[in-house]
């Protein structure tokens, strides 16, 4: 069974960044769950957006032998 999480981030860069990362270790995104929302950011107290996506951990390889 594959493993979901979910990455938040506060910053497009940091957003994208983040889940480029996971997509080379094998994850795939979950485009039905892209949202961005606007927040209120904790330490700026800021209106901005909030970006937000889950991805699902890639298939264990079944062991052949």
């Amino acid at each position: 069974m594959s493993e979901a999480i979910l990455i938040r981030e506060w910053t497009p860069d940091q957003f994208h960044r983040h889940v480029l990362e996971l997509e080379k270790q094998g994850y795939q995104t979950r485009l039905e769950t892209y949202t961005i929302t606007p927040e209120v950011h904790p330490e700026t107290g800021e209106i901005t957006h909030l970006y937000s996506v889950e991805l699902v951990s890639p298939e264990p390889v079944p062991d052949c032998t």
